[in-house]
């Protein structure tokens, strides 16, 4: 079998970081900066997947407060604890997580292919993707370098 046709159950992150849309922005930016990660799916009681919210979205609302910043995220070199330091003068972090969130939400299935899956991320331009069961529940994350491992007989600890 091709490694393109592999099943991407066998290359995701099982492990995820979530929130719920009434966390707020300052719950989900620690989790994010605990976790190391970029971005979360946003949960509902039920554990269906009802957004996305990332820290672009977070920068989106610190466009005002530094130029600093704003140069921080055009160059790549995001500094998780700037962020945090520029929001926290800003007060903007006892929002809720809703009402800064994507309801966009790409994803793919757990039965997905990984070609399927590099393939939704070429389509929507993303990093990652959230893979859902037939219940919208997430069951797991698949990011570009999980693919790349995958393709390259790498495993599952080439973060390591």
């Amino acid at each position: 079998m091709s490694k393109l046709h592999m099943p991407l159950k066998d290359v995701i992150s099982s492990h995820v970081v979530y929130v719920n849309p009434q966390d707020t922005l300052r719950e989900a930016l620690a989790l994010m900066v605990e976790n190391h990660v970029s971005a979360m799916p946003v949960v509902d009681a039920r554990r269906h997947c009802v957004g996305v919210i990332s820290v672009t979205d977070l920068l989106g609302m610190t466009k005002d407060l530094s130029d600093e910043l704003n140069a921080l995220s055009e160059s790549g070199g995001l500094d998780h604890e700037a962020l945090v330091e520029k929001l926290e003068h800003a007060d903007l972090l006892t929002e809720q997580v809703q009402g800064w969130m994507s309801p966009d939400v790409v994803s793919v299935e757990i039965d997905s292919t990984i070609e399927h899956a590099a393939k939704q991320m070429l389509h929507n331009r993303v990093h990652r993707l959230l893979v859902l069961d037939d219940q919208r529940r997430v069951v797991g994350v698949v990011s570009t370098m999980d693919l790349l491992a995958a393709l390259v007989d790498v495993g599952k600890d080439w973060k390591g």
